[in-house]
């Protein structure tokens, strides 16, 4: 790697032994250096201080947060990288490579520590769309703030200088706060969009799983708190986004219908 710039990996967990331990797996084999790995802990018991003791990620907790937003503010906080990434417990590299692939490209396009930039995901825990990648190429600035072109948060790096002047992640906001955070770090800089893979997207997640009206609804809040509308107004942009949420909703009743047909097929 021609850069020297730093790389701080922040992980975030509770009660999650067995993701953690294949995160910190996925962190130490990074080829990529000099890494420092953050680990913020909710306070999962003995046995998770136990795996950290023996893991000796550079610097970890492990006591009660205010949830995963207050945890992944800490951990930036606690971070002395030129960029940081957020690379939850249960979240991996798709490579030993990936974080060099990824400081690389952000290199590429100038001082990293006022770039972000994102990739595409490998799905897993999901048995229809298992193996399948995801990730938009070239980034549409209107079509991500609408919810139809979306950002995988644990795909994507973000240089501290950058972090300062977004602010910290709002930790009111929900489970789409990564979406907001994304959504203000856009209107200061365009990200640099990285033609890899760079980690594994487990589609179990509680944010993945949770019904389509409740992102639609969160993507629609995140406008006034960025201050920005894909369609200039707010009133146009709404209607807008009716059509999308109404959109991806038939296709997602498509999919299931389809699903028990092929599962029914099967029998």
């Amino acid at each position: 790697m021609p850069s020297d710039a730093t790389l701080s990996v922040v992980t975030i967990s509770f009660e999650d032994p067995a993701g953690l331990t294949r995160t910190l797996r996925s962190v130490a084999e990074q080829t990529y250096g000099p890494i420092e790995h953050i680990v913020i802990d909710g306070g999962s018991g003995p046995d998770v201080e136990t795996l950290l003791h023996q893991a000796d990620p550079s610097y970890w907790q492990s006591r009660p947060d205010g949830g995963r937003y207050d945890a992944m503010n800490q951990g930036i906080d606690r971070a002395t990288g030129d960029v940081v990434w957020l690379m939850h417990s249960g979240d991996c590299f798709a490579g030993s490579g990936s974080a060099t692939v990824a400081m690389s490209a952000l290199n590429a396009a100038g001082s990293v520590r006022e770039r972000w930039g994102y990739g595409r995901v490998r799905i897993v825990g999901d048995p229809t769309r298992e193996g399948l990648e995801w990730g938009y190429n070239p980034f549409e600035m209107r079509n991500f703030a609408l919810g139809i072109r979306p950002i995988p948060h644990q795909a994507a790096l973000f240089g501290m200088d950058l972090v300062r002047r977004v602010g910290p992640y709002d930790v009111n906001f929900g489970l789409a706060a990564d979406h907001l955070y994304m959504l203000k770090a856009a209107q200061l800089e365009l990200p640099v969009v990285i033609d890899a893979v760079l980690c594994d997207f487990d589609a179990g997640g509680a944010g993945s799983i949770r019904p389509q009206h409740e992102h639609f609804a969160d993507i629609r809040r995140s406008w006034d708190l960025a201050g920005y509308y894909p369609w200039g107004r707010r009133d146009i942009t709404a209607v807008a986004s009716r059509v999308v949420e109404y959109s991806a909703r038939s296709k997602q009743i498509a999919r299931s219908v389809l699903s028990r047909r092929a599962r029914v097929g099967d029998r």
